[in-house]
């Protein structure tokens, strides 16, 4: 998650100082006044999930942790589409739809010292996100904003109505998702078409682990919830 923030200052940096402070014609002069606006946008993205657990699994005494659900996130992709609507010279309406290409490493760990895997499981998610986007003014070439988006997410892959479970080997998850979404950016001016480059941070509202059908199953009966959370680093062209 570091790294992406790292990368997203550099670029962000770089393309600002270049076309922004430094660069004295302002292109596209006219471009924040349409009305309806769209592009797409390409991404990288790094995805895990915060797991809560149930009161019989915390750890009594504190050094003694009963078990553990891992999750890793491993550096993956997106891509998508935007449809953009001033409202006006602060505020857009962003309708910015996607597909997220997900990978985490999931392992489970027991209270005696044995664990699992760890298995790479794979989620693909169409994603619905809308959001409001709040600009600043307009500084020569470039245009800091903020955004808070809702999305709906299907995860394609799901495993949800798969008769096997953990104990045969398949972790499942639920087929819908829904969360909030903030993002920071800048968009940048060049003559020919508009670059952003921004990052977005991810919180799922809902539960997404799907129980063991056995309700004492070692892998499930100490977990309360398993929802996503996720960091995407986006370019976007308009």
């Amino acid at each position: 998650m570091k790294s992406f923030l790292i990368v997203f200052i550099a670029i962000s940096s770089l393309f600002s100082e270049t076309y922004g402070q430094d660069y004295k014609l302002e292109n596209l002069k006219t471009e924040d006044k349409k009305r309806l606006r769209f592009g797409y946008y390409l991404g990288l993205n790094s995805v895990g999930a915060k797991v809560t657990y149930l009161a019989s699994a915390l750890p009594t005494p504190p050094d003694e942790v009963p078990f553990r659900l891992l999750v890793k996130p491993k550096p993956s992709f997106d891509v998508g589409l935007l449809a953009d609507v001033r409202i006006n010279e602060f505020v857009n309406i962003r309708f910015h739809p996607g597909v997220a290409f997900v990978e985490r490493e999931i392992t489970f760990q027991f209270k005696d010292k044995t664990s699992t895997g760890p298995s790479i499981i794979k989620s693909n998610y169409v994603r619905f996100p809308l959001g409001i986007k709040l600009n600043t003014r307009r500084i020569r070439n470039a245009r800091p904003f903020l955004m808070g988006s809702m999305s709906y997410n299907i995860n394609i892959t799901s495993e949800e109505n798969n008769p096997n479970d953990n104990a045969s080997g398949t972790f499942r998850m639920k087929r819908n998702m829904y969360a909030w979404e903030f993002a920071i950016g800048t968009d940048i001016y060049f003559p020919y078409f508009k670059f952003t480059p921004s990052i977005h941070g991810l919180f799922a509202l809902n539960n997404e682990i799907v129980p063991d059908e056995d309700p004492s199953s070692r892998f499930t009966e100490h977990i309360a919830s398993m929802k996503s959370r996720g960091i995407f680093l986006r370019f976007t062209f308009e």
